[in-house]
């Protein structure tokens, strides 16, 4: 006869006891440490492997923690999830290494480093002082909240969302539906298309916003700026007239290819720029920087 539920509560003594859990349907993973990296990885089965932790099956929550007093171990706490699980970590100073993402996951850590690889799924990631770096993400929604330091992502699609601080945002090969990616006192990078019917906005308070687009770009940008210029490569039109199309350098050096647009009382100035039809709806907002859009495959 199976257990009951009821009485799967179990509590693994040792910090460095390795175990097998089966998680409940619908269950979730809960993993909490203070100082120690923790490294993720997706199973392919119900089954939670725990390696160098306490863990406590309490209803449908697995709760796995990476303090003991009786052994202070240094080694990485290793957790192996069900692709349909919801899982949240929390570290203080800990690293978190994430190869593969669950169905939900938020992670946070206050002094760590995340680092995610082979996404998918819904992705919350926070850190105060560490930087973030996602590598393939292939979800429906990849949620990032840094304060400290650069945020990179690489080859994502889906809904993508990044709020920094102090560091820059650096987003490459994004094919993504949506973006949002805004800095206080960083730049804005992004290579990668616009999807036609796709919501995009870019922010920087005190930083350049550049892109890397094709050629034939379809997207209808509206330019918010104090203290900068607009300088591109690829041809658009401006209030009815062709906006030139040189190299930003040499635009820059030669007094030309600047937008001057609707200048405002506080200095603010507003502009709107198409590129092809306009398909894609994009706003940028630029307070103490330039906006520069390049032709893809240059740098």
């Amino acid at each position: 006869m199976a257990t009951p539920l009821l009485l799967l509560a179990l509590t693994l003594a040792g910090a460095d006891a390795d175990t097998t859990v089966r998680l409940p349907h619908d269950g979730a993973v809960e993993i909490d440490t203070r100082v120690r990296d923790v490294l993720l990885r997706i199973g392919t089965s119900d089954v939670v492997t725990i390696s160098g932790a306490q863990a406590e099956l309490d209803g449908g929550t697995l709760q796995i923690s990476g303090d003991d007093r009786r052994n202070r171990s240094t080694r990485p706490i290793e957790v192996v999830v069900p692709s349909w699980a919801r899982v949240e970590i929390s570290s203080i100073g800990g690293n978190l290494t994430l190869t593969g993402t669950p169905a939900q996951l938020h992670a946070e850590t206050v002094n760590g480093f995340i680092h995610v690889t082979a996404g998918s799924g819904s992705v919350e990631l926070e850190t105060v002082a560490g930087g973030v770096v996602v590598t393939g993400f292939h979800g429906t929604r990849l949620s990032i909240d840094a304060t400290g330091d650069n945020v990179s992502v690489t080859d994502a699609t889906g809904t993508l969302e990044v709020d920094n601080v102090n560091g820059d945002v650096i987003l490459r090969s994004i094919h993504a539906t949506a973006v949002s990616a805004s800095t206080i006192n960083g730049v804005v990078q992004f290579e990668g298309t616009f999807a036609p019917s796709g919501s995009y906005d870019f922010n920087s308070q005190n930083g350049d916003v550049t892109f890397w687009l094709p050629g034939d770009v379809s997207a209808r940008m509206r330019i918010s700026t104090m203290n900068g210029e607009l300088t591109t490569e690829i041809p658009a039109t401006t209030n009815g007239m062709q906006a030139p199309s040189a190299a930003p350098a040499a635009a820059k050096a030669r007094g030309k290819d600047k937008e001057r647009g609707h200048d405002d009382s506080d200095g603010e100035r507003s502009f709107t720029v198409v590129y092809g039809s306009g398909a894609a709806r994009v706003s940028i907002d630029a307070f103490n920087g330039n906006v520069i859009v390049k032709r893809s495959g240059r740098e």
